[in-house]
């Protein structure tokens, strides 16, 4: 999926998805009977119970994981929802040359909200293989993964890590918990005392409420994992499209789900 021009997005998916079967070939009644199916598998009373206890959000929500999960993924009034899909690509096909063998992580089991150990190694192995001498990173919690990103940098390498001020609104369920939600005094805390942590500069700011260009300057590897609902991941999209620099690469980790 390249990036013009040069550069390359790498969208985490939750997974590839089994191709949809067609209906056409089927006989008229076993057509019904596979939708009456679908229609039964989605439009169970959980919706309605959802609708009523947490709002059209949640219940909407409900209704559009519930059709996805469903086995051949063809939707109630159209034919099927692959071309919504980005695409599945292996990390190594992405950047040809990269290896994962015989990366070293720091902390690598996870707190709750934090990446996976296996996210962590592509993680490491990108800054190792495209050598990104200026990274920023949106959403440091506790500070695991900017320790890994600065061990695997160039020796020259700036870290920016950014997440927010203590007198910030609380975030909100969509969002996903932020540092103090988790139970963490300030954002970073892996990062104080540590040889590595010298070349990390820590902001304390909404990412959403700043120009990162104008504040921070380009940057050659951005990894986004601030909040996760949909109007602040746009919001950080927009601001890394804006302040990538050409060739640069952006990691999204994840949006409209809080688990990691």
């Amino acid at each position: 999926m390249p990036l013009a021009p040069g550069g390359w997005r790498l969208r985490k998916t939750m997974g590839s998805l089994p191709q949809a079967m067609g209906l056409e070939s089927l006989p008229p009644w076993r057509r019904w009977v596979r939708r009456l199916g679908r229609f039964l598998w989605v439009m169970n009373p959980a919706a309605a119970w959802l609708f009523l206890r947490e709002g059209r959000r949640r219940a909407l929500a409900y209704l559009q994981h519930s059709l996805m999960l469903y086995d051949t993924r063809d939707a109630l009034l159209f034919r099927s929802l692959e071309p919504l899909w980005v695409p599945k690509v292996a990390v190594e096909k992405a950047f040809p040359g990269l290896s994962l063998e015989r990366i070293e992580v720091f902390h690598p089991l996870p707190r709750l909200g934090g990446v996976s150990m296996e996210e962590l190694v592509i993680l490491c192995a990108l800054v190792r293989h495209l050598r990104p001498r200026r990274i920023l990173e949106v959403g440091v919690a506790e500070g695991r993964t900017t320790l890994n990103l600065a061990f695997h940098s160039p020796p020259e390498a700036e870290i920016v890590g950014l997440d927010l001020p203590p007198e910030a609104p609380p975030a909100v369920e969509e969002q996903g918990a932020d540092y103090r939600q988790m139970g963490l005094a300030r954002p970073g805390l892996l990062l104080e005392g540590h040889p590595w942590a010298a070349k990390v500069r820590l902001v304390l700011a909404d990412s959403t409420r700043i120009d990162w260009r104008e504040s921070f300057g380009a940057f050659d590897f951005i990894f986004i994992d601030g909040a996760h609902d949909y109007a602040s991941v746009r919001r950080d999209s927009e601001n890394a499209l804006r302040t990538i620099a050409p060739g640069g690469v952006i990691v999204w980790h994840d949006y409209g789900r809080a688990q990691g």
